[in-house]
This record gives C-alpha cells, sequence and structure tokens, in this order.
C-alpha cells in the first residue's frame, strides 16, 4: 500500500478483536452493531462496493481485502482467510450464505462472555463439519438442538468415520491441495435411492437409500425422524444426517472398488449412471484417505 493511499484510509478508532474461526460477514455486522450504523453504511465508509457483508464471504477482491485491512488494522491475508476465498470453488454448494444451521454452544457462551455476542464461526456454516474447528465439541442443528445429539447417540459406533469423513471433506475444500475426484461424488452416490430389501416397505419406508447399505440403520433413522425429504434437497444436510453420511463416505474409501460395486448392484436403474462418473478417479480419493491416516 502506498503511502498516499495510507494517508486517505483512516482506520477506525476502536476495532473488534475477530474471535477464532469468525466468519467475515459476522466480524463486519459486530462493527456495524458497535458504532450504530447499517451494515451497508459500515461498507461504504470502507469504500466497498458490494450489495451486501455476506456477498463478501462468498466473492472478495484483492482490492477490497487491502481496503478493509486499512481500516480494520489487519492484514490483506487475514481478512481473506474469514472469507471463503480459499475454500475451493465446488465445496460452496455446502456453504450457507446466511443465517448458520448449525452452531457450537460451547464456542456460542465464550464469545459472549467476552463481549461478542453473535459471532458465528465458520464452521457453523459449512456443511461438512459436524465438529466445531476451534474446541473440537459436536456441533448442534440450529433448529433442533437434540437432534444431532440422538443421531451421534444412534450412530455412536459410527463416529469415528464419521471424523474420518469430515477431514477428508476438510482436506478437498483447500483448493491448495489436490486430491482429486471430490469427495462430494461419493456423498452423492450414497444419497442415491436403492432397492429396498425384503420387508423394509412393510416398515413404511418412503424411500431408502444406499447409505443404509454402508451405515446400517440409516433409513429407519432419517424415517422415523421425519427426516426423509432432507436427502432430496441437495447434499446440505442437517448434522443429524450428516453424521452417517460422513461415515459412510470414509468408510467407501476404504475399499471403493468393493463397496461402490455393492452400492451400484442396489442402486436403482435411472441412478447407476452416476456411478461412472467417479470410477476412474477412486484412487485419489484413496490418497486424500493417506493422507488423513499419516
Amino acid at each position: 500500500m502506498t503511502r498516499h493511499a495510507q494517508e486517505l484510509i483512516r482506520p477506525l478508532p476502536v476495532v473488534l478483536r475477530p474471535r477464532p474461526d469468525e466468519l467475515l460477514s459476522s466480524w463486519l455486522t459486530r462493527h456495524a452493531a458497535y458504532y450504530g450504523v447499517t451494515r451497508r453504511r459500515l461498507l461504504a465508509h470502507a469504500g466497498i462496493l458490494s450489495h451486501s457483508v455476506e456477498a463478501l464471504d462468498n466473492e472478495i477482491t484483492l482490492g477490497q481485502q487491502i481496503m478493509l485491512a486499512g481500516y480494520f488494522r489487519r492484514q490483506p491475508f487475514e481478512i481473506a482467510a474469514m472469507s471463503y476465498e480459499t475454500v475451493r470453488a465446488n465445496m460452496r454448494a455446502l456453504i450457507r450464505p446466511s443465517a448458520p444451521q448449525q452452531s457450537c454452544q460451547a464456542c456460542a457462551e465464550k464469545a459472549e462472555r467476552a463481549d461478542a455476542k453473535g459471532a458465528i464461526g465458520k464452521s457453523w456454516m459449512q456443511g461438512w463439519r459436524i465438529t466445531c474447528r476451534v474446541c473440537g465439541a459436536r456441533l448442534s442443528d440450529e433448529d433442533d438442538l437434540q437432534m444431532a445429539q440422538a443421531s451421534a447417540e444412534r450412530f455412536s459406533d459410527y463416529w469415528d468415520s464419521a471424523l474420518d469423513g469430515e477431514s477428508l471433506f476438510e482436506i478437498y475444500a483447500s483448493p491448495a491441495i489436490e486430491t482429486g475426484t471430490s469427495p462430494l461424488s461419493i456423498a452423492a452416490l450414497l444419497c442415491l435411492p436403492r432397492w429396498p430389501a425384503p420387508g423394509e416397505l412393510s416398515d413404511g419406508y418412503r424411500i431408502s437409500r444406499l447409505l443404509n447399505i454402508v451405515v446400517f440403520g440409516f433409513d429407519d433413522f432419517a424415517h422415523r425422524m421425519g427426516l426423509s425429504r432432507a436427502m432430496s434437497k441437495g447434499l446440505f444436510l442437517p448434522v443429524s444426517l450428516r453424521i452417517p453420511l460422513l461415515a459412510g463416505v470414509a468408510i467407501a474409501t476404504h475399499d471403493p472398488k468393493a463397496i461402490l460395486s455393492s452400492l451400484y448392484e442396489h442402486a436403482l436403474p435411472r441412478a447407476r449412471q452416476r456411478f461412472a462418473k467417479v470410477d476412474d478417479a477412486l484412487h485419489t480419493i484413496m490418497v486424500g484417505q493417506s493422507q488423513i491416516d499419516s
């Protein structure tokens, strides 16, 4: 930054300390509340042309990073780190655009005690997280704080696998790490409908998923908890369904050829064409798993 630019930028007199893993829009929103101005007014003061602070989470230019860094007494890379600039593009579909769907109660309480009430962690917005990136506590669904706990208890035998699945997604999320095929591909396959086993229809199943083959009891849990419809809305799932899905992804990478072959046999005919898209890149997924093991 030139000396002339430094003279034009007058840093704010009070700059709030960002919370660990805090989202950029959350940090900016706290500043707007502190100064008693709207969020748009805050951006205008910093010379940022953006229709919302949430838009900066997803796309922030180097110039905007430099401008915000000057006004908020930070380095540009620190501003970028609070955004999704460092997240692989095809993982953005697993990121909430505004209000979080899950939260870490422990970190929320710590933020309130630190006079940072309302601070939002990035991992609260990311659909591949089941634990808080800061403290490692289990995340809870915002609309039902007990649902994720019920899922964790129901799939307790799969919890370690779910953590491995979370790590697979976390590794892939960074564009700096070349791992090849996204674990999103495996997750998408596991969410496909399958032929129900004998006796399942009598239990009232509406849809049977391939994930049930890898994580036994998934269909029963989703059906009994009234969560079956959530599977048809995309891969951004409640934490309660995310736990078994991440476990399924991790298990599938242990012996992908054998497991995907089994899944293919149980898939409905219209779903089988999806398998061809991942066959050529299975070895790259296994590379990602070896990075976790090492």
